[in-house]
């Protein structure tokens, strides 16, 4: 395995920006050259801007340990206390980015720190500035919001 192999076109990535450091967050790979160097030119697009970057200043998102079985005892207590959970973002709220569970994706959080993948285990109806979506974290209790939210790929009920 080469030390480059994270990056294939496709893959959201975080950026290390190393000019003014403005830039750092997660981009998606828009091109990669199939034999990859370290002067070798990759093109990333973070969705508002692009950028050619070196394969040295990009970094993989970490997937971490799944936290899902312990979401779902937790989830089937809470249920029994009465609190609701839903199977999609448009049962809890309207949006044109419809999230549903099973669905894989990334989360910046309020520092613009990149995790991830992450993939949606629940939804309730938002609370505390907007909270809803339950991700399979070690936070797996408590619920982000979806504008901190990337989808990574449709895996979740049609």
């Amino acid at each position: 395995m080469g030390k480059y192999d994270f990056i294939k076109t496709g893959n959201l990535l975080y950026w290390h920006d190393p000019d003014n450091g403005l830039s750092d967050g997660a981009y998606r790979v828009i091109s990669a050259p199939e034999n990859m160097e370290d002067d070798s030119i990759i093109l990333i697009s973070s969705g508002t801007s692009e950028a050619e970057v070196l394969p040295s200043e990009l970094l993989p998102i970490s997937t971490g340990r799944s936290h899902k079985e312990d979401f779902l005892r937790w989830k089937a207590e809470r249920e029994a206390e009465g609190m609701e959970f839903y199977n999609r973002l448009s049962e809890v709220m309207e949006t044109e980015d419809d999230l549903a569970v099973g669905d894989m994706v990334a989360f910046t959080n309020d520092y613009g720190v990149v995790f991830g993948p992450k993939e949606v285990l629940a939804f309730r109806k938002p609370w505390n500035g907007g909270r809803c979506v339950y991700l399979d974290s070690d936070a797996y209790w408590f619920p982000d919001r979806p504008d901190q939210l990337t989808l990574l790929s449709k895996k979740g009920a049609e």
